[in-house]
């Protein structure tokens, strides 16, 4: 009895095992290269979102800085209105001041101006109705 039957049939059964392994080695490798696509797929999706998100956040931003150029312009606008209107309030409250001195001058060395000044106010500009001279067109029952 010889073995080379035996010898043929573990060079048979340990290329059928070296196969095996290989195929099992290549199933595990494409496994593995398998999972890293996936994994690169999903953070190439997310610096997308992040690419994106910045990008929003800079137009965001540039319309922000456009806003804020806008504002300062109409703040320093404002202020400029503010000074001249103030400058005019300051120049007619001067205008008043004089008049008022030149009335009480007048009144002090004038006697016509001073008797004038004398005069009790109508009754109209006191707030106060005439008394001859009321409208009641206005009341119910009035012819």
């Amino acid at each position: 009895m010889s073995l080379e039957p035996v010898v043929e049939v573990a060079k048979v059964g340990s290329t059928l095992r070296a196969i095996a392994v290989a195929i099992v080695i290549v199933i595990v490798m494409s496994l593995l290269i398998a999972i890293q696509q996936i994994r690169v797929v999903k953070l190439q999706g997310a610096v997308s979102v992040e690419a994106n998100a910045k990008q929003e956040a800079v137009d965001a931003n540039k319309d922000s800085q456009a806003t804020i150029t806008t504002l300062r312009a109409e703040a320093e606008r404002n202020a400029k209105y503010a000074a001249d209107l103030n400058k005019r309030i300051k120049a007619s409250e001067d205008k008043a001041k004089k008049a008022k001195k030149d009335f009480d001058d007048l009144k002090r060395n004038s006697k016509p101006v001073r008797d004038w000044a004398a005069q009790p106010l109508p009754d109209g500009l006191r707030g106060k109705a005439a008394g001859g001279n009321k409208d009641n067109s206005h009341k119910a029952g009035s012819p």
